[in-house]
C-alpha cells in the first residue's frame, strides 16, 4: 500500500488548487482523477472572473493559487466590468483559450516534485482509515467530485449516466460509489442540477449582424501577468426574438424542467433559456454572448442560453436567433443532475464535523463557478495538509475574504440550489476587494509556507499605489467597516462546543432549535447568521455557553 499525506479525488478546479496547496505546505500528495483532460477542464463556458468572482480569483493569488497563474497565460479578451463605478464593485473578466489553460495547471503542478498524478478510476473508499482502490492510504482525503456522484446528463428525453460529456463527444463515467459510503457515514444528499449550452461551429455563424464587444487594450491581470501573451480575440453578441420564445413557449412540455425528468434544482443566477422565458414572459429578447473557446478552436460557446432540450427542439430555436439562422451544432446543450453535500456538515476549514480528516471542496459542497470550486480546494487542500502534518490551519472568514464568506455561508447556512458569489453577500465588500487581496492574505500565506516573503514583496509592490488610493476613497466606510469587524471578532471568539445541546434550553423555539443543530455554527456570529435567530436567542445560547 502506497501512503502518502494527503489524497485528492477529482482533478477539476478544486482538486487541482486543493492538490497544489497541500503540495506548497510541504504534504507528499496524491491527485487522483480520471483522465488527462481532466486537468483544470473548464466544462462550461471557458471565462474565469466577473463579480464577487474575481476577488475570490486575487485572493487565491494572494494565498499562492494556481488559477490566477494560470488564467493569465490563457487568456484571450479581458474586459474590467463596472470601470466606471468604484474599486470595490470593478470585477476582471477573462476569456480562456480551453487548450492554453488546460496546459499552464499541467505545467504548474509539474513543478511541485511532492505532489503525484494517478489517472485512475475510485472504485473502491474507507473514510474511515483513508483508503482508496485498496492501494493509496493517507492521514487526510480531499473529496472534489465535482457533477460526477452519481452524475446524470439529460437532452430532451435523453437521459444517460454521466460525468462529463467531453469534447469528443463521448461521456465520462459517473461516480456510483462515493454518494453510498458518504450517505452510510451519515452524509445528508442534495440532488443539484446544472447546464451548459449548445456549441456552434464558428464558420457557420453572421458575426455581421452581432454586435462586436472588444477587450480593454490595456488590460489588467489577475497575477503577475504573462508577458507572452499578447492575444486579443473578439466576443460578440445577439440577442434572443419574439420568434424564439414563442417556439419554447410551444415545445414547453418537451423541457425536462417543466415536465418533471429533472428534479435536482438549477442555479437560480444561471437560468436554462427555457426557464427564463417561462419567468419573464414580459421580456421579448435576451442576451446571447457569442465568445470563443479558444484562439484556434473551431467553437464558440453561445453565453446565455444553456439548456435541456433535445436536439431537435434546440435546431429550431438557435437558428432563429440573428447571426445563427445557419448554424451547424457541433455538439448540444443539455442539463446534468448530481449529488452534493449538505455543507452544513463541514467546519470553517471544510474538514468534516464527524470524520476527523476528510475534507470536501467545489460542487460535492453545493456550489456553483470554477472560481468557488478553486477557492474552497485551496483552503481544503492547505487544512489537509495541516491536518496530516500538525502544522496551523488556514481559517478564513467574513471579515478577511471572500472565499470567507462563501465558506461561512455554506457551512452555517446550507444551501438550497447551488451556490454563486456576489459581492453583495459580503457585509464588509468594501474593504475585501481585489487590489488589496495581498494586503488583508499576505502576511498570513508567508506564515502557513503557501507564498515566500519574496513572492508577498513583488505582489504588494505591484498594487501598492492602487491600493493607497482606494483605501483614501473609501476611509470614511474602512472605518466604520473596523469597527464592525471587531465586534465580529469578539463574536468569533466565543466558541460553541461541537457537541452543544441546544434541545429544551428554555427561551429558544422549536424551529431555532432545529435550525441550530442542522447547523451547528462554531460560535457566536455564525450562530447569529441562523435564520430567524433572536438577539433573545441569542443570549440564551451565551448564557449557556457561560454557564459550561
Amino acid at each position: 500500500m502506497t501512503q502518502y499525506d494527503v489524497i485528492i479525488i477529482g482533478g477539476g478546479h478544486a482538486g487541482t488548487e486543493s492538490a497544489a496547496a497541500a503540495a506548497r505546505r510541504g504534504a507528499k500528495t496524491l491527485l487522483l482523477t480520471q483522465c488527462p483532460s481532466d486537468l483544470g477542464a473548464l466544462s462550461c463556458n471557458p471565462s474565469i472572473g466577473g463579480p464577487g468572482k474575481s476577488q475570490m480569483v486575487a485572493e487565491m493569488d494572494a494565498l499562492g493559487g494556481v488559477m490566477p497563474r494560470a488564467a493569465d497565460r490563457g487568456g484571450i479578451h479581458w474586459r474590467m466590468l463596472n470601470a466606471s463605478h468604484g474599486a470595490a464593485t470593478r470585477a476582471l473578466r477573462a476569456q480562456i483559450d480551453r487548450d492554453l489553460y488546460h496546459a499552464a495547471i499541467v505545467d504548474i503542478l509539474a513543478q511541485y516534485k511532492n505532489l503525484d498524478i494517478v489517472f485512475e478510476t475510485v472504485t473502491d473508499l474507507d473514510i474511515e482509515t483513508k483508503t482508496v482502490n485498496d492501494k493509496y492510504q493517507s492521514a487526510a482525503i480531499v473529496l472534489t467530485t465535482g457533477t460526477f456522484l452519481n452524475g446524470v446528463v439529460t437532452r430532451g428525453a435523453e437521459k444517460i449516466p454521466s460525468g462529463r460529456l467531453q469534447d469528443d463527444g463521448t461521456y465520462q463515467t459517473p461516480d456510483t460509489h462515493i454518494s453510498g459510503v458518504l450517505r452510510a457515514a451519515g452524509f445528508k444528499l442534495l440532488r443539484l442540477k446544472t447546464g451548459t449550452p449548445a456549441r456552434i461551429w464558428r464558420d457557420s455563424i453572421d458575426f455581421s449582424v452581432c454586435e462586436i464587444q472588444p477587450g480593454d487594450n490595456p488590460h489588467d491581470w489577475f497575477s503577475a501577468g504573462d508577458p507572452t501573451n499578447t492575444h486579443d480575440a473578439h466576443c460578440y453578441i445577439t440577442h434572443t426574438t419574439a420568434q424564439t420564445h414563442q417556439i419554447i413557449r410551444d415545445n414547453i412540455k418537451s423541457a425536462p424542467m417543466y415536465n418533471g425528468d429533472i428534479t435536482g434544482t438549477g442555479p437560480r443566477y444561471c437560468p436554462s433559456l427555457e426557464d427564463k422565458v417561462m419567468r419573464f414572459p414580459d421580456h421579448t429578447s435576451h442576451h446571447v454572448f457569442l465568445e470563443p473557446e479558444g484562439l484556434n478552436n473551431p467553437l464558440i460557446y453561445p453565453n446565455g442560453i444553456s439548456t435541456s432540450f433535445g436536439a431537435d427542439i434546440q435546431d429550431i430555436w438557435i437558428r432563429s436567433i440573428p447571426g445563427l439562422e445557419n448554424a451547424r451544432i457541433a455538439r448540444y446543450g443539455y442539463a446534468i443532475e448530481y449529488d452534493a453535500i449538505d455543507a452544513r456538515a463541514l467546519q470553517s476549514t471544510l474538514q468534516s464535523r464527524d470524520v476527523p480528516g476528510l475534507f470536501f471542496a467545489g460542487q460535492i459542497n453545493g456550489t456553483s463557478g470554477y472560481e468557488e470550486a478553486a477557492a474552497q480546494g485551496l483552503v481544503a487542500g492547505a487544512n489537509a495538509a495541516a491536518y496530516a502534518k500538525n502544522l496551523p490551519e488556514l481559517k478564513l472568514d467574513r471579515t478577511n475574504s471572500m472565499i470567507g464568506v462563501l465558506i461561512d455561508d455554506i457551512t452555517t447556512l446550507g444551501v438550497d440550489e447551488p451556490y454563486r458569489m456576489f459581492t453583495s453577500r459580503a457585509e464588509y465588500r468594501l474593504h475585501l476587494r481585489a487590489d488589496n487581496a495581498i494586503a488583508r492574505l499576505g502576511d498570513m500565506a508567508v506564515e502557513l509556507g503557501l507564498i515566500t516573503d519574496a513572492q508577498r514583496t513583488a505582489k504588494y509592490e505591484r498594487r501598492r499605489n492602487e491600493i493607497a488610493e482606494n483605501d483614501k476613497f473609501y476611509a470614511g466606510y474602512i472605518a466604520r467597516n473596523t469597527r464592525e469587524i471587531e465586534a465580529y471578532k469578539r463574536d468569533a471568539a466565543l466558541k460553541i462546543p461541537s457537541d452543544f445541546n441546544y434541545a429544551g434550553l428554555p427561551g429558544l423555539t422549536n424551529e431555532l432549535i432545529e435550525k441550530l443543530t442542522a447547523a451547528r455554527p462554531e460560535n457566536i456570529a455564525a450562530c447569529s447568521r441562523i435564520p430567524g435567530m433572536t438577539p433573545a436567542g441569542i443570549m440564551v445560547v451565551l448564557r449557556k455557553i457561560r454557564n459550561n
